[in-house]
């Protein structure tokens, strides 16, 4: 009798145990991992400085309206930018004018979204007025 209620209290001990183990594993799978929260997509208007189509990179020289001081920024481009007035970063070059905007991905890289460059309209010089009176 002995023997059996002790084989009793050691299959519920067992049991027991089995099932808290059980109760915290399901608690640990349950628990959501947090997603990373986007980037805020910001915007910048500037001049290029250099382009380097083999890391897919540009700086791009910009004035920072918050401190009133001119800074450069190296954009990182991907297969999820969109070109406006180019087709690719192969026909972007220095000294081109460009609105970007682009989102800081978790490792701190800036990623465009858009890049748009400004078209130089042939700018028309009208010919110069005589201004001086024929006497």
């Amino acid at each position: 009798m002995k023997k059996q209620l002790i084989i009793f209290l050691f299959v519920i001990l067992f049991s027991t145990n089995l099932g808290i183990i059980s109760l915290f594993a399901q608690e640990s799978e349950t628990q959501a991992i947090p997603a990373l929260p986007e980037s805020e997509v910001q915007w910048l208007w500037g001049e290029v400085v250099s382009v380097d189509t083999l890391t897919k990179q540009m700086i791009v020289k910009y004035l920072d309206y918050e401190t009133d001081t001119e800074k450069e920024i190296t954009i990182n481009i991907n297969d999820k930018t969109n070109f406006e007035n180019a087709k690719s970063l192969d026909e972007i070059k220095a000294q081109d004018t460009v609105s970007v905007d682009y989102i800081t991905n978790p490792e701190g890289k800036d990623i465009a979204k858009n890049i748009s460059v400004e078209k130089n309209e042939g700018v028309q010089i009208l010919p110069e007025q005589n201004t001086q009176e024929e006497p």
